[in-house]
C-alpha cells in the first residue's frame, strides 16, 4: 500500500492559514487539534518562495491528514498598486511556481487564492488586477479563491462581477469589521476570524461555509478508485516528484 495524491475539497469546519513553514510535528499537531484544511502561501514575482509551501512541506501536510490550499502572497500596501498588468503577471508567476511543487491534479481542479487587501488604487485598476488574475488562473485549469482583506479594492458589485466570470470562483473576506468588506451574493466561501494560535503555531480560523467548492490537495491509501468518486487518482506518472511510496 502506498499513498497517493488527489484533489479533496476543504469540507465544513475549521480551516486555518498560516504564514508558518510547516514541519512533520505542526502539520500532525494541528490536524490533532481539529482543522481539516491549511491555506499556506506562494510568492509574488519577485519574491523569494524560500518562506513558500514546498513539495516537502505539502508532503508532511498532506500525509498528516490536511487538505492543502494556496494563496499568493500581496504586495507590501505602500507598493499594492495595481493593474490589469499586475493582475495577469502574478497569475502567471503563481501558476508557474505551483507547478514546480507539483501542486496538480488532471481530475479535479485545484483552487489558487488571490489576496485582495491593502489596495492603495481601488477602483477600476484593481478591479482590472482581480479580473486578469482570476482569468488567467481559469484558463491555467485551476479554480479561483478570492480574499477580501483591508481595503481590497473591490466592491460587493465587483465580486460578483468576478463570480459571473465563472462558476467555480469563490470568495473568503477577514475578521473585519465584515461592514467594512465586501459582501459577495456569489460565491461565498469561507469566513475569516482574527488571528490566533493553534498547536503552538500562528494561524488564522477560518469557517468553510460551503462544502464542496474549493479544493486542495491531499493523499489518500492507495486503493482502486470508486469510479463514482469525484476525486479520482491520477496516474502514477502524475505524482509529485518525491512523493512518498
Amino acid at each position: 500500500m502506498g499513498l497517493v495524491a488527489v484533489a479533496v475539497t476543504a469540507a465544513l469546519g475549521l480551516l486555518v492559514d498560516t504564514n508558518e513553514k510547516l514541519t512533520a510535528a505542526s502539520a500532525t499537531a494541528i490536524k490533532a487539534a481539529g482543522a481539516g484544511t491549511v491555506m499556506r502561501y506562494g510568492p509574488l514575482p519577485g519574491m523569494s518562495a524560500a518562506g513558500d509551501l514546498d513539495l516537502t512541506e505539502l508532503t508532511l501536510s498532506a500525509k498528516a491528514g490536511l487538505v492543502v490550499c494556496v494563496i499568493q502572497h500581496p504586495r507590501l500596501p505602500e507598493y499594492n498598486v495595481l493593474s490589469a498588468a499586475t493582475g495577469l503577471g502574478d497569475a502567471q508567476h503563481l501558476v508557474a511556481w505551483a507547478k514546480t511543487i507539483s501542486f496538480v491534479c488532471p481530475d479535479i481542479q485545484l483552487s489558487l487564492g488571490l489576496d485582495m487587501e491593502g489596495v492603495k488604487n481601488a477602483g477600476p485598476d484593481s478591479f482590472a488586477h482581480a479580473l486578469a488574475w482570476v482569468k488567467f488562473v481559469r484558463s491555467a485549469g485551476y479554480r479561483a479563491l478570492v480574499y477580501c482583506g483591508y481595503d481590497p479594492g473591490l466592491t460587493s458589485a465587483q465580486c460578483d462581477q468576478l463570480a459571473m466570470a465563472g462558476a467555480d470562483v469563490r470568495f473568503w473576506c477577514d475578521a473585519g469589521p465584515y461592514e467594512d468588506r465586501p459582501a459577495p451574493s456569489i460565491g461565498y466561501a469561507w469566513k475569516q476570524h482574527l488571528p490566533s494560535k493553534l498547536a503552538g503555531v500562528d494561524v488564522d480560523r477560518n469557517d468553510v461555509l460551503q462544502d464542496g467548492v474549493v479544493w486542495g490537495l491531499g493523499w489518500v491509501d492507495d486503493v482502486p478508485a470508486d469510479p463514482d468518486d469525484p476525486a479520482i487518482e491520477p496516474s502514477p506518472d502524475t505524482l509529485p516528484t518525491g512523493a512518498p511510496a
